[in-house]
């Protein structure tokens, strides 16, 4: 219970310390508005009591109070619209900056961190969870405070009416305290449970539909079906359990506050038969009373959101302590590399474990020379692509060094190191954005010339031009209406505008008709000139054109050497080109 309640604390303060501080200002004039508005509410019991002794004792002295109160309620209405208005402001405020310093913390987290979790949980946090903290906020500011203070104002006047009725309300409402605290216990548990779910449907559901095309391909439409069906069974249960938690503080403060109305009345009633009390007050007693009901209601409901609330953020807060390894971690001294001309790059014993038990890289040591051509082949899993990852300083090596022009990757500066480096993979990235600014992310600062000559030596202008909007044309999400080649082309014009010096191609004509892989690597032909350019492929058929071919296997540089030598002097390689 102690541990629980010192997690909340320390939450509650980062999101003081992180967020709230900010609007510290706005939160004062929120408080005010809310002070007027309980005050405004509190007063209406007593212009009630007035008109009904008024009443009955026959006098003329309550024919203003209508007035007044018609006055009071438009004064009130202005005074709950600004409150509401402000309120909301705030909490939509803080709830954007914790989804921008959410989002901005992801992209800047190592790959390796980014990668754990799905982009389905990413997104779900981002906005499921922010949309729970949002919630709380609003709740916490209107209830506790609005809410609160409307209770302590009415009590105050309870009070001064009659104090042995106040007690007898005071003694009953405290009961409902331990079966909400309860509810609300549950309630954290449900609302962890469903964010939880609702990250994996997210996540599920977006890997569905963007496999439309292989689902219908493979018949397979009933069987993704039975699993959505499922899924959202699943998240109507959860939700369910939620919405049950919360159906029952209403009949628990229902209940007591009729208790208390009752028991108040059949007091009352012996106390105005004595003469210690008017029927005015009782009336305005009684009205004060019912008017408990709903910021007590409101409060009770409260805990509820609250703990939903603090399970999001707790979830977040968790994710934000994360810190990069790698990412972000460049001090000022940190060398920046520049170069005109591909640089001589080195593997130094390098060994990388993914995980603790998955060894994919043992001891690889490798020289390339400045502006070489070598091709890296070798089964699938032996470990190609993680040196062209290490190399990008995606990951760093468990044991080892890589170093460009003699210079330790984990001692230049990151940003310059990702300068020097293109790296065009058979995954071509496209955003649902123009085919003008789709290109222009290989080099943001370049001029719409550039940009041209880039998708002309791409060979992708033409068809370019050839749409009616040009270079202005929508691609379409994932690029879905181009095809391969053009994908690739694309890719291509994006590492011609960066002109790196080095060039890390991933298996780029893997999926490609031989016609339009002939005509990438004619661009690829000019896009190399004057780079040290890795290679990645598992077309034979390509290897006679490397200066040097690196033959990998778990994780192992087994032989390397032009195709020429291998070929007369390794049986490894000989097997492989046979086969």
């Amino acid at each position: 219970m102690n541990k629980k309640k010192n997690i909340n604390k320390l939450i509650l303060k980062k999101l003081y310390n992180n967020f709230v501080i900010f609007y510290k200002f706005d939160i004062l004039f929120a408080f005010i508005l809310l002070i007027l508005v309980s005050i405004t509410a509190s007063t209406y019991p007593y212009l009630i009591q007035i008109i009904f002794d008024g009443l009955i004792n026959k006098n003329s002295n309550w024919m203003f109070i209508p007035f007044l109160i018609a006055v009071l309620a438009l004064f009130r209405g202005i005074v709950m619209y600004l409150q509401i208005k402000h309120v909301a402001k705030i909490s939509l405020k803080i709830g954007r900056d914790i989804q921008k310093k959410l989002s901005n913390h992801i992209l800047f987290s190592d790959v390796a961190v980014i990668s754990n979790i799905s982009s389905g949980n990413h997104i779900s946090r981002v906005m499921n969870d922010v949309h729970l903290i949002r919630e709380g906020l609003e709740k916490s500011i209107n209830n506790l405070i609005k809410d609160f203070l409307t209770i302590i104002f009415l009590f105050c006047y309870l009070f001064w009416l009659d104090w042995i009725l106040s007690i007898i309300v005071i003694l009953i409402y405290p009961l409902a305290l331990k079966p909400i605290i309860s509810i609300g216990k549950k309630q954290r548990f449900y609302a962890k449970s469903l964010q939880e779910h609702l990250e994996g449907l997210t996540s599920f559901l977006s890997e569905i539909f963007r496999s439309v095309s292989m689902i219908k391909s493979y018949s397979i439409e009933n069987k993704e079906r039975d699993r959505i069906n499922n899924s959202l069974n699943l998240l109507f249960e959860k939700m369910y359990n939620l919405v049950k938690g919360r159906a029952k503080i209403l009949p628990i403060l229902e209940v007591l506050g009729g208790l208390a109305v009752a028991i108040v009345i059949y007091v009352a009633s012996f106390r105005v038969m004595s003469g210690d009390l008017s029927p005015g007050s009782v009336i305005g007693f009684v009205t004060a009373l019912l008017m408990l009901a709903q910021p007590a209601r409101a409060l009770g409901t409260f805990n509820t959101v609250a703990q939903e609330g603090l399970s999001a953020l707790e979830r977040i807060f968790n994710q934000l302590e994360i810190k990069p390894k790698i990412e972000g971690i460049i001090s000022k001294k940190d060398f920046k590399l520049n170069m005109s001309i591909g640089p001589k790059i080195e593997f130094n014993n390098v060994s990388f474990m993914h995980s603790k038990d998955e060894m994919i890289l043992k001891n690889v040591s490798l020289k390339i020379k400045s502006c070489e051509k070598i091709a890296i082949i070798g089964p699938s899993g032996s470990g190609k692509t993680t040196i062209l990852k290490l190399l990008s300083r995606f990951f760093d090596p468990t044991s080892g060094r890589i170093l460009i022009n003699n210079n330790e990757l984990n001692k230049c500066d990151l940003s310059s190191l990702r300068q020097t480096i293109s790296l065009v993979s058979q995954d071509v990235i496209i955003y649902n954005d123009t085919f003008y600014n789709n290109i222009l992310l290989g080099d943001l600062n370049a001029s719409p010339e550039k940009v041209k000559n880039a998708s002309k030596k791409a060979k992708i202008h033409d068809y370019i031009m050839s749409l009616t909007d040009g270079y202005d044309t929508i691609i379409g999400e994932g690029g879905n209406t181009l095809s391969g080649g053009q994908k690739q082309r694309i890719s291509i014009a994006r590492a011609f505008l960066k002109n790196s010096p080095i060039l890390l191609l991933d298996e780029i004509t893997s999926s490609l008709d031989k016609m339009t892989s002939k005509s990438i690597k004619n661009s690829f032909h000019d896009l190399s000139k004057n780079k040290t350019c890795i290679t990645i492929t598992h077309k034979l058929e390509d290897l006679k054109s490397f200066d040097r071919i690196i033959l990998i296997d778990n994780g192992k540089l087994i032989v390397e050497g032009n195709h020429k030598t291998l070929s007369k002097e390794s049986k490894i390689y000989q097997n492989l080109i046979k086969n």
